[in-house]
């Protein structure tokens, strides 16, 4: 009959190998997307010596050769390429920084991101606020299921959400960024959802960081949308009335869904983060994203 001992051990083999499963995804989806910046930069290497080689024929056959003419055309050919290794330096710099993989949940393929730059790594992101392009005044359907572009701006799904932290100890990290370049973090050492009878409960524990706390007076409170207030205020909606959604309560210490300002303009109740910037600033970008204890690494 197996002990304890054993069934711990099998359960730290299986996590290993779930562990060893994501590398492996990571490596293959890496190794893809670098083979095709490789034939991409070829291809376009190639265009490019052939333009310039028929242009030149060109230019040597015919009764005059502007050797000016050349020279622009010749420099306009060297922009476009460096403009090709801009272009591919920052997607490397993309890729060595976030990963985008699938894993499995109670038999249900959930498509993810993964942040692999900060504190270690392994953070599978749950929302991503970068430029404004998604509209996050969405109903509860919406944001059960999930909607927004997985590269990109996105609400990964409060359903998907509550599977993938309902089993084991697991940890939030929010990290936050104003339009002036100052980027700042709130690491907590606890973060699980609730199911949808439970309205998505937030849990979270202790903080760290230096964002400031903007979460845990949040704690124990439900997910609101505009067609479900799940913390009712003297008949007060705050989902409807900031045009977002979120878990809130009697005060307004955080709002992440709110509407995004992409002039810059800091306006009252858009994207904040009360302790960093103050309800009346809208932030340039959000992202909260969590892993389990067991793949930390020292901050």
């Amino acid at each position: 009959m197996p002990t304890v001992m054993d069934a711990i051990i099998h359960a730290m083999i299986d996590f290993r190998k779930e562990i060893l499963d994501n590398l492996q995804l990571s490596l293959e989806y890496h190794t893809e997307q670098l083979e095709e910046i490789k034939h991409h930069m070829n291809y376009k290497m190639k265009e490019l010596r052939d333009e310039m080689n028929r242009k030149l024929d060109q230019k040597q056959n015919s009764p005059s050769f502007p050797i000016q003419g050349l020279k622009n055309q010749t420099n306009a050919s060297l922009d476009k390429l460096r403009d090709l290794t801009k272009e591919i330096q920052k997607e490397t710099k993309r890729l060595s920084s976030e990963s985008f993989l699938q894993i499995n949940r109670i038999g249900q393929t959930v498509d993810v991101m993964y942040s692999m730059s900060l504190f270690g790594g392994g953070w599978k992101v749950f929302l991503h606020r970068i430029d404004g392009s998604v509209n996050f005044y969405q109903n509860l359907t919406m944001y059960k299921t999930g909607f927004g572009n997985i590269y990109g701006e996105h609400w990964l799904g409060l359903e998907k959400l509550h599977l993938m932290t309902k089993s084991g100890s697991h940890e939030l990290l929010v990290v936050v960024e104003d339009f002036e370049g100052s980027s700042k973090y709130a690491l907590y050492d606890e973060f699980k959802t609730g199911t949808n009878e439970e309205k998505f409960k937030l849990i979270v524990g202790n903080y760290s960081g230096t964002a400031g706390d903007s979460l845990a007076y949040l704690n124990g409170s439900h997910f609101s949308t505009f067609d479900q207030d799940s913390e009712v205020y003297e008949n007060f909606n705050y989902a409807e009335s900031l045009n977002g959604a979120w878990w809130f309560k009697d005060n307004l210490y955080s709002h992440l869904n709110g509407v995004y300002h992409k002039n810059g303009s800091h306006t009252d109740f858009g994207v904040f983060w009360e302790t960093f910037r103050g309800v009346s600033y809208s932030l340039k970008s959000a992202t909260m994203m969590f892993r389990t204890h067991a793949s930390k690494n020292e901050v």
